[in-house]
């Protein structure tokens, strides 16, 4: 028989995301994942940390634009992927990638040359959805990196941000285990990974860096999240209703994998409306309001003929949302 048999890996794939500011040593890390890998080097800096690698690394093309070329980016995973032993591929970043597309669709909004925004956005949400599935199709470890930002909110008080919208990180989620973000402690002289969200796992804690260069840290991170808990509890963990969401586009994700929305889009306006209209004090809350708004939603769907997600048009691109009147984290 030419099949082999499945069995079960002590940890499940790493199918991370990893955010943090710049420079703050985010490609050091992924240089630590299990090689041979593949880098879609969009930052153009890999080769600085090439010498921590324990394996070897290949580069996505030698041509530069290639690295944030949606549609080079898949033919050539398409085409070196099959046979070539690959065990992680890292997107660094998906900021470079998708930030230009951005930043395109505003100039040609503005310069009169798309009327409507959310068609100016097209090509960005089509090109992170091909994005995502050129990468995730292998079956390999991935390592998606994106950049954080500082920012001013509506009332201009200093606020941290992501360079990648709600809406794409809420896609992204989907494809994804676990969530970490690179930290600093009280004196900014200690790095230290925190693990923001697990799916099958441990959650909220940081795991510090003591050698300096995130040396052996994929594996303390793995082991703080998964020993010591049997298969059937990860399986209760997956399946279990959140009593908090650590962002936004965690909490968009859950909802659309209960079934309870069809399209991010309809998702996220749902999940702004409720916390506009509820008022929640703290993620908690937060967390609360929402998973009786999914639930009622729910509920209505089961009772109903044509399900109002069902009956709507298919999902359309999103415009940037710079956040919400009261820019809170949940």
């Amino acid at each position: 028989m030419g099949f082999k048999k499945m069995t079960r890996q002590k940890y499940p794939p790493r199918l991370w995301s990893l955010v943090g500011y710049p420079r703050s040593g985010k490609s050091t890390f992924a240089a630590r994942l299990n090689g041979p890998m593949v880098v879609v080097d969009a930052d153009h800096r890999f080769q600085e940390v090439l010498s921590l690698a324990n394996d070897e690394v290949f580069e996505l093309s030698e041509t530069r634009s290639d690295n944030v070329d949606p549609n080079q980016i898949t033919k050539l995973l398409n085409q070196n992927m099959p046979g070539s032993g690959v065990k992680t591929i890292v997107v660094d970043s998906l900021t470079a990638i998708i930030t230009p597309l951005v930043v395109q669709a505003m100039v040609d909004h503005d310069a009169g040359r798309e009327r409507n925004l959310s068609a100016a956005f097209r090509n960005k949400a089509l090109a992170m959805r091909q994005i995502q599935d050129a990468i995730t199709r292998w079956g390999s470890d991935v390592l998606w990196i994106y950049h954080l930002q500082d920012a001013r909110d509506a009332r201009a008080n200093e606020i941290t941000r992501a360079t990648i919208s709600d809406t794409e990180l809420a896609r992204l989620s989907r494809s994804i285990n676990v969530q970490l973000e690179v930290v600093l402690d009280e004196r900014n002289d200690r790095r230290g990974i925190r693990v923001v969200w697990a799916r099958r796992g441990r959650a909220g804690m940081v795991i510090w860096d003591e050698s300096g260069s995130w040396e052996g840290m994929p594996e303390k991170i793995e082991a703080e999240i998964y020993d010591g808990l049997t298969a059937d509890e990860q399986d209760r963990i997956e399946k279990s209703t959140p009593d908090h969401f650590p962002n936004p586009e965690t909490a968009i994700s859950w909802a659309i994998e209960q079934g309870a929305f069809t399209a991010i889009s309809k998702a996220k306006k749902a999940y702004n409306e409720c916390k506009k209209n509820m008022k929640p004090s703290n993620a908690r809350e937060m967390a609360q309001f929402w998973v009786d708004e999914v639930h009622a939603r729910l509920l209505t769907m089961g009772t109903s003929d044509t399900p109002p997600e069902e009956a709507e048009a298919p999902e359309a691109p999103d415009v940037e949302d710079e956040g919400s009147d009261e820019d809170c984290p949940f």
